[in-house]
């Protein structure tokens, strides 16, 4: 008995422990062998191209990413020299022959920043990548374009615009909502303007009004945190007041936010009046019409809410306001609009009901013999023929409101936008509306 118990243990001792003719031991050998070589395949060929290629995407973000000296305001424009912020309608460059604005026509030796509005600015936060990608396809020549505007004039700020479009831009309240979210979008901002070769941002309706007063400090604080990652590499934010603002109401309230920015912009046209012909920037208003709304006041509200005088940019918009009049004889500001359908005949090239570009107006005024007529309160011209009537911005009312500007020692104007300008010269010089603003600077500001 003992014998044969001896024998089995020897038998079973003897067998090796994996039985090799098992078909399911040899299929699993054969995956695992597969997936070994696999993995050693991707460590050794895959993985080091990929690593190689995410380095090199993040290399100009590495050099980029490097603290730059800051420099004030009176370092790299010289005391008392105002701005001349150039914003271009990206829309401009879809407009039908031979209206289609170029990046050549951009007038950038008059300018000492040029922007370019983006869209979506939704889209812009939530995915950049996904964003620029869009934008390439939509655009293909606008970031290539803006980084050779720089290359040809070191000088130029190139900067770009966000939120304008944006009726109800919830953007920045989702970004207040947390710490940990305006951490994530501060960075993901930095990021993105850094890695575009960009100077700046200007921000549109971040301070929209009736806003609650918990998303306003939380939006202060995202504007602060944002503040500190731009001054750290010298990069330029802006933010826009428009017109609907609330802020200037709250003595001292835009003093603290402009502690947090490098220049506050403060929209001083497109007061339209849906009952009367009037101004879209009169310099001061008519009392007639019950309008307390002009370019003095929008900028006395800014300063009295306590905007440094160094910090205010004021906006002028090259597109006249155009009407339909009730009444085709008469022509005077104050005229009663037509019931229904009170807005101009839109433009050729522009094709936007009651708006005409500069170059659109101008040359109605050359080759269609429209009346041109000057109104002594406004500072304004405006023009009439038949039933329809505009009110624009020319070479004599930007020469006041750049003295204006100047004599109350602002920050500069911003020209919205110079593709509205008569940039072909089709009335006379090219560019006359902003050479006009250059010209009366130019004591003071001279772009090397």
């Amino acid at each position: 008995m003992e014998n044969e118990e001896t024998t089995l243990v020897g038998q079973r001792e003897s067998q090796p422990a994996v039985d090799l003719g098992d078909p399911f031991i040899n299929s699993a050998l054969v995956h695992t062998a597969s997936a070994c070589l696999i993995f050693v395949v991707v460590f050794i060929f895959v993985l080091p191209g990929i690593l190689l290629t995410t380095l090199r995407r993040e290399k100009p973000f590495q050099v980029d990413m490097r603290p730059k000296t800051r420099l004030s305001r009176q370092a790299y424009d010289g005391p008392d020299r105002p701005l001349i912020m150039c914003m271009v309608n990206s829309t401009s460059f879809q407009r039908p022959p031979p209206m289609t604005y170029t990046f050549e026509q951009v007038p950038s030796n008059l300018c000492s920043h040029v922007v370019f509005p983006l869209s979506g600015a939704a889209d812009w936060s939530d995915d950049m990548l996904h964003y620029d990608y869009t934008h390439k396809i939509t655009h293909p020549n606008l970031y290539r374009e803006m980084v050779r505007l720089k290359k040809e004039r070191p000088a130029l700020k190139i900067l770009v615009s966000v939120g304008e479009y944006e009726v109800n831009n919830g953007l920045f309240r989702y970004a207040a909502e947390s710490m940990h979210a305006t951490v994530q979008f501060c960075s993901a901002v930095l990021r993105w303007t850094l890695g575009n070769g960009f100077d700046g941002l200007v921000i549109h309706r971040m301070f929209t009004s009736g806003s609650p007063g918990e998303d306003r400090r939380g939006i202060i604080v995202l504007l602060q945190k944002l503040w500190v990652h731009f001054e750290r590499h010298g990069l330029t934010l802006i933010v826009v007041f428009e017109p609907e603002t609330d802020v200037f109401n709250q003595p001292l309230l835009g003093g603290k936010i402009c502690s947090y920015v490098d220049y506050a912009v403060v929209v001083a046209h497109g007061f339209r009046s849906e009952a009367f012909a009037d101004f879209p920037s009169p310099m001061r208003s008519r009392s007639s019409l019950n309008v307390t709304t002009d370019f003095d006041t929008a900028v006395q509200r800014a300063l009295a809410s306590g905007v440094p005088v160094h910090k205010l940019i004021v906006s002028v918009s090259l597109d006249g306001a155009s009407y339909t009049l009730d009444e085709k004889a008469d022509h005077k500001p104050g005229s009663v609009l037509l019931a229904g359908r009170s807005e101009g005949i839109p433009g050729l090239f522009t094709r936007c009901p009651g708006v005409l570009s500069y170059f659109e107006i101008c040359r109605r005024l050359v080759f269609e013999n429209w009346t041109r007529a000057w109104d002594g309160i406004a500072e304004c011209p405006y023009a009439y023929s038949d039933d329809q009537w505009v009110a624009y911005e020319d070479q004599h009312s930007l020469m006041a409101k750049a003295e204006y500007v100047r004599n109350r020692s602002l920050a500069g104007m911003m020209v919205w936008d110079v593709s509205s300008d008569d940039y072909r010269g089709d009335c006379g010089s090219p560019n006359v509306l902003v050479q006009t603003i250059y010209q009366n600077f130019q004591s003071v500001f001279k772009l090397d």
